[in-house]
């Protein structure tokens, strides 16, 4: 299994609308990404200056299955629409 975690942090000025956008895009993955074994994600309660906003983990089965979701239409569009709010990214995949 592989598991992939990313960090966001949004844009200043990123409204409300934006990062519900991004966690109704998140969220829409279960039901348009077949290689999407599970899907967590949250936005961040804490208040560390070196906390991000928003928080996703998700579990494929290989890295293989990783690339598919990378390619698929649900995260491109994900990418050239909702995702323009975030500012930094932080991201890992590792098998477990």
């Amino acid at each position: 299994m592989l598991r992939h975690i990313v960090l966001l942090s949004f844009k200043p000025e990123a409204t409300a609308e934006d990062r519900a956008a991004v966690r109704a895009a998140v969220e829409g993955f279960r039901d348009q990404v077949p290689e999407l074994r599970a899907l967590v994600c949250g936005d961040n309660i804490g208040s560390s200056p070196n906390h991000h906003d928003f928080a996703v983990v998700a579990d494929f089965d290989d890295m293989e299955a990783f690339r598919r979701y990378i390619a698929s239409p649900a995260h491109k569009a994900y990418v050239e629409g909702p995702a323009k709010a975030v500012a930094k990214i932080a991201a890992i995949q590792h098998e477990f």
